[in-house]
């Protein structure tokens, strides 16, 4: 008995378009990992979760390092964020911003 070449062909062409999106997706994957980096700056920014604006420091340094939080209504505080983090400070209607002050 024969195999019908027909059913061939089709398992062939679903092959050659499954590899074909993947590598599309995979390419447009890679292009935007540089735009999502260049919209988190290093340092204190701001971010929209949900209804609300939040303030964050991130650290792109290789060491630890300290940061003075400026609170609008209490004391400033300071606390020491890890290498590669992006840490979160508050809403910015209680947090008006940060810097960083030295080394941990």
């Amino acid at each position: 008995m024969k195999t019908p070449r027909i059913p061939r062909i089709l398992g062939f062409g679903a092959v050659a378009f499954t590899l074909a999106l993947t590598m599309i997706t995979s390419a447009n994957a890679a292009e935007a990992t540089p735009a999502t980096k260049a919209t988190d700056p290093c340092g204190n920014h701001t971010h929209q979760v949900l209804d609300t604006q939040y303030r964050y420091w991130r650290n792109c340094i290789t060491t630890s390092e300290k940061i003075n939080i400026d609170k609008i209504l209490w004391p400033d505080e300071k606390i020491c964020v890890a290498a590669g983090s992006d840490t979160p400070l508050g809403p910015t209607n209680a947090v008006r911003g940060a810097s960083r002050v030295g080394d941990c």
